[in-house]
């Protein structure tokens, strides 16, 4: 039987090394998905494919499978960007959302959406100064999770059906904005008080910050980061983006940790 083989662009969004110079590789591509690719002596300086195949290089290979497992016949370094490398907070962050990335990345099921996201994300992480590293992070979180079917209702409250003009809270588990008075009216209910089976987390947004997240879940790609927020506002989007996406997945991640122990530190 022919090898099998794949000609693609992909995103190195993970890397484990299994020898001295040996890595197993985790690309992030469009058509396919998520891809496991045997690098066999990539961490050699003496090899062909070492700038193709190290973390966040976008590159196109050429990908031959002659019994289980892909392995890199021949690449062709596109970007690596390298503005992510020469400061520890875009590395940590850019770490996590590759993460992500890999969390939602299903094998041979395409996914351009999630691709063009990550991609504009690490471009904006290493080249856009102008771009505030917290709005890069909330706004892949949230749009992420609404492009896996995961969309709270934002327009109008999930109670009551008003538009909401002022104070809203987010009901991150319920998936759902309520308004001030259903939200007061829900957590003094009996109901609230007897579901022990769910996460009871409110998150509070003002008018701002939920015009934020309209604005996220349906802009177009390319204009995702294209909004501006106070340092107040910007705050409660990173919080209530990061809680709706770590509590739908029901766990957290060891970069994300590690980004926060990053910030706490700076300050």
């Amino acid at each position: 039987m022919a090898a099998e083989k794949r000609e693609v662009k992909g995103l190195v969004i993970r890397e484990a090394q299994t020898g001295e110079a040996d890595e197993i590789l985790t690309l992030l591509t469009a058509e396919y998905g998520k891809i496991t690719v045997s690098g066999k002596g990539v961490r050699s300086l003496r090899s062909k494919h070492a700038a193709s195949a190290q973390l966040f290089a976008y590159s196109s290979f050429l990908l031959h499978k002659p019994k289980q497992h892909y392995y890199i016949a021949d690449s062709l370094f596109i970007e690596n960007f390298m503005g992510i490398r020469y400061d520890v907070e875009k590395l940590a962050l850019a770490t996590y959302l590759c993460d992500v990335a890999a969390e939602f990345a299903l094998e041979d099921i395409a996914n351009p959406s999630l691709m063009q996201m990550t991609l504009n994300a690490l471009y904006a992480i290493a080249s856009r100064e102008d771009i505030p590293l917290a709005r890069v992070k909330a706004a892949f979180e949230f749009r992420v999770i609404c492009e896996e079917g995961f969309a709270p209702e934002l327009y109008g409250c999930g109670m009551c059906g008003c538009a909401m003009t002022e104070t809203a809270y987010l009901d991150v588990m319920n998936g759902r904005v309520l308004c001030r008075s259903c939200q007061e009216q829900y957590v003094n209910s009996a109901a609230y008080a007897m579901d022990e089976a769910t996460a009871k987390i409110h998150v509070r947004l003002t008018p701002a910050v939920l015009c934020a997240m309209r604005y996220i879940h349906s802009a177009p790609m390319k204009r995702l980061l294209s909004f501006q927020l106070e340092k107040s506002d910007a705050d409660i989007l990173s919080v209530a983006c990061e809680r709706y996406l770590v509590n739908h997945l029901e766990h957290s991640f060891s970069s994300l940790e590690y980004y926060h122990a990053l910030q706490e530190n700076r300050l």
